[in-house]
């Protein structure tokens, strides 16, 4: 508890403290309405029994008559019943906004840290464990905190209600106290057991999660294999798995609860017993006792409860705990506001290497070439050659080992990336359409954009005659990557994309190598239309694709082998580029 509860005491102690308190007043005043009970059984001229203890609460109404006496009691008895409620209430309603402000807090605080966590870091994690991270296991640790509070605010009404029941009757309260401690103390293993379910909780759900994904990402193709049952029995497998999991869980605070109940009932009367039979104790006390009772050996039970459910959602708070610190080593991204960067000359590698964390391996090895300003350069190479790491590179995504990247001379480093950034386009080979309209798609990469400006885009990257001819055009819903759209629509979507930014570099990863003949060459001729203007890195393994650039950059194992005028290598007769033309 202490884990959780350190930095949420930090952070805001007046909140935590207001929350503390307003559950302890209702606690006290529902243990001070318990008391005027007493006063209200003698009103039925109930006994309170011979030297009771509980008669010196008749002592202030003895001058008071009849009447007199049964409205003020009963006022002071309504009174207090109101005010606990509404404290209650209140406890309730400023309990919620704290917790609801904590979650929202936390998920912030994850998300800030994958936003920007170093890219190397990020990249190991998958999509679905990010997103337990940040919506299931930030509820849990919610959860885990509410219990927590809980328990501190039960303890300090137990002790009202403790001291109340000691006065009325010291032995059967010892008793109750010494039965209550033995249960806590032999139930602890299922306290200990609660946290190891817990953590297999997590890890269960996350394979959850992952098949789920999987088989959702992959439904064509189980459709097209005609594999639907066996993959159904897998769901089933994981289900089941999770559905038992979760059991045993409930099963694990049921018997603790069955053993209190029964205690309880056994307790009472023997108390019962003790009290009547040996005490002599009067109607009115008994009666008091026997509901305080009833009122504290729940506490026992509570506390059961409470800290096996803290220990079975603590593992959700050390999980976050684990992730924000893996996410928050290494390189973090810089919260840099600015204008983009003027680029004007070239981009240039100057002797770049590096070196993935924890890997013995150079990727790169002395990288020096220049990209102009305005020109198209095809970046060519076989699998494993470095090309991609070379794009991530530019885009800032990883840091060179050694040597540096500069842009007009002037070195790129955290400092300036943010500007960089915003001079730059970058177009994947998978074209990213999130599920949402095209309007959403443009938007969201550039929020201040306009629907002229959004529309011209479109129109230079020919998206436009398809999408006009849309029922809700800019606003038609694409579905899930774009699934209502062909490859090439969905490039084009994603060229138009790139262009509303008007970038001075733009960066073209394999971004052609699954389209057709035709949405190829409008690649090819859009990436012309731009020379002059832009200066564009095409990133291919097809002579097709980069028959329209000016220079060419071969890479083979992590180096450069060849580079120069695109028509100069090509003439050569044992260049790759030469046999990359025989080959096709």
């Amino acid at each position: 508890m202490k884990k959780i509860l350190t930095p949420v005491w930090r952070k805001d102690k007046k909140s935590f403290l207001l929350i503390l308190l307003l559950n302890i007043a209702a606690a006290v005043l529902g243990s001070v309405s318990i008391v005027m009970l007493v006063p209200m059984l003698d009103l039925l001229e109930v006994s309170v029994g011979d030297g009771s203890t509980l008669s010196i609460l008749l002592q202030p109404f003895e001058s008071l008559s009849h009447l007199e006496r049964a409205i003020v009691i009963i006022s002071i008895f309504v009174g207090l019943m109101l005010l606990r409620a509404a404290l209650t209430s209140l406890a309730t309603v400023t309990q919620n906004k704290y917790m609801e402000r904590y979650e929202m807090e936390l998920r912030t605080e994850v998300y800030e840290a994958v936003s920007t966590s170093n890219w190397e870091v990020l990249s190991s994690k998958t999509g679905t464990d990010l997103i337990q991270l940040i919506v299931t296991q930030c509820k849990q640790t919610r959860a885990c905190l509410q219990w927590t509070i809980s328990l501190i605010a039960s303890a300090f009404s137990a002790l009202l209600q403790l001291a109340i029941a000691l006065w009325m009757s010291l032995p059967v309260t010892l008793a109750a106290l010494a039965v209550g401690t033995c249960f806590l103390f032999l139930f602890r293993p299922f306290t200990k057991k609660s946290k190891e379910f817990g953590k297999k909780a997590i890890e269960i759900n996350y394979d959850l999660y992952r098949e789920i994904q999987n088989q959702l990402n992959s439904i064509k193709e189980i459709r097209a294999y005609g594999v639907q049952e066996s993959n159904a029995q897998r769901f089933e497998e994981h289900s089941q798995i999770c559905y038992d999991t979760n059991l045993r869980t409930v099963q694990l605070q049921v018997v603790p609860q069955l053993c209190y109940s029964v205690a309880a009932a056994v307790l009472i009367a023997l108390a019962f017993v003790y009290s009547v039979l040996i005490l002599g104790t009067g109607t009115a006390q008994l009666v008091v006792l026997v509901y305080i009772f009833s009122r504290l050996w729940p506490v026992f039970s509570s506390w059961q409860s409470q800290l096996q459910n803290i220990q079975s959602y603590l593992p959700a708070y050390e999980t976050i705990q684990k992730a924000l610190g893996e996410l928050r080593q290494g390189n973090r991204e810089p919260e840099i506001q600015s204008e983009a960067m003027k680029f004007c000359e070239s981009v240039s590698f100057d002797k770049v290497c590096f070196t993935y964390q924890n890997g013995t391996e150079e990727v790169l090895q002395n990288i020096d070439f220049t990209l102009p300003c305005g020109s198209v350069t095809a970046l060519v190479g076989p699998s494993g050659a470095g090309k991609s790491t070379t794009a991530d590179l530019l885009l800032g995504l990883l840091q060179p080992t050694k040597g540096q990247i500069l842009v007009d001379g002037v070195a790129l480093t955290k400092d300036n990336l943010s500007a960089w950034r915003k001079a730059i386009g970058y177009i994947p080979q998978e074209p990213l359409i999130i599920n949402t309209t095209i309007r959403d798609n443009l938007l969201r990469f550039h929020p201040e954009a306009t629907e002229a400006e959004m529309i011209e885009a479109l129109k230079r990257s020919l998206a436009w005659p398809f999408i006009e001819k849309m029922p809700e055009g800019l606003d038609t819903v694409l579905g899930d990557k774009g699934v209502r759209l062909s490859g090439g629509e969905r490039q084009r979507i994603v060229l138009a994309r790139v262009l509303l930014g008007k970038p001075r570099f733009i960066i073209l990863d394999e971004a052609t190598s699954a389209l057709d003949y035709e949405s190829e060459s409008f690649i090819r001729e859009t990436i012309r239309s731009l020379r002059n203007q832009t200066t564009v890195l095409v990133i291919a393994h097809r002579m097709a694709t980069i028959r329209g650039a000016d220079r060419a950059i071969v890479m083979l194992g992590g180096k450069i082998a060849e580079q120069g005028a695109l028509q100069e290598l090509l003439q050569k007769e044992d260049s790759y580029l030469a046999k990359m033309v025989s080959v096709e």
